[in-house]
């Protein structure tokens, strides 16, 4: 039996458009077991904007799955405290602030971690510690965290499959060069894709939306994405 668990990053919410449209195809399409969030729903120059408020409020209410739909913060500066809970609350979306999760699914178990993005590397290494000692590390782990910043860390704990999204790929990709900015501490080594490490699997989503305030409205070369994930036997 395989369970599905769909990731979405970077949502970046201005406004209802094509691609907003599209997104609930295709989580309508892919039917998935579980779908995951790993942050970023507001544009940076739409964080304020009540509408955009409502509006990414209403997109993630449309979200279904039958096992559940998992959230984390994104940056500190789009997933301001006095925006974001006010966006999820009362939604059916369960917060990971520092939290393990067990999930069971068509009889198979696995753990869902979730860190908060804070800008303060050690703190958050701290976090990612604790949160990895506090759960088995027998059983298959997956971490979500917003940036790729940790994936060192990471490998050395373990956590068996790290999901983020942030650097958007870079956004503007070059021919041959790839990712011209990716907003990450690591730079390039970690700019899109799936990397492994140590017996982890990371995978950085380029997300769905654009990055606002004075960045261009416009990717190149680093298309929207979604990704679908099919584990089998789990046990």
């Amino acid at each position: 039996t395989t369970i599905r668990v769909l990731h979405i990053s970077d949502i970046h919410y201005e406004g209802l458009s094509l691609r907003e449209r599209r997104l609930m195809d295709l989580v309508e399409e892919q039917a998935p077991d579980l779908i995951v969030l790993t942050g970023d729903y507001l544009n940076l120059s739409s964080v304020y904007d009540p509408e955009a408020q409502a509006g990414v409020r209403d997109l993630l209410g449309r979200f279904r799955a039958p096992y559940g739909v998992y959230a984390i913060t994104g940056s500190p500066v789009v997933d301001i405290p006095a925006v974001v809970p006010k966006i999820f609350e009362g939604l059916p979306i369960q917060w990971l602030d520092e939290e393990g999760v067990e999930i069971s699914v068509h009889g198979q178990t696995f753990w869902l971690l979730g860190v908060r993005n804070t800008y303060h590397e050690e703190r958050d290494a701290e976090a990612l510690t604790a949160l990895a000692a506090a759960t088995p590390s027998d059983a298959f782990r997956v971490l979500l965290y917003h940036t790729p910043d940790l994936m060192p860390l990471v490998a050395e704990t373990g956590v068996d499959l790290y999901l983020c999204g942030h650097t958007h790929g870079g956004q503007i990709r070059l021919p041959l060069y790839g990712a011209v900015a990716t907003s990450s501490r690591w730079g390039k080594r970690y700019e899109q894709g799936r990397y492994r490490e140590k017996g982890t699997t990371l995978y950085v989503s380029r997300g769905l939306g654009l990055e606002g305030l004075g960045a261009p409205r416009a990717r190149f070369l680093s298309p929207p994405e979604v990704i679908l994930w099919e584990f089998r036997g789990l046990g």
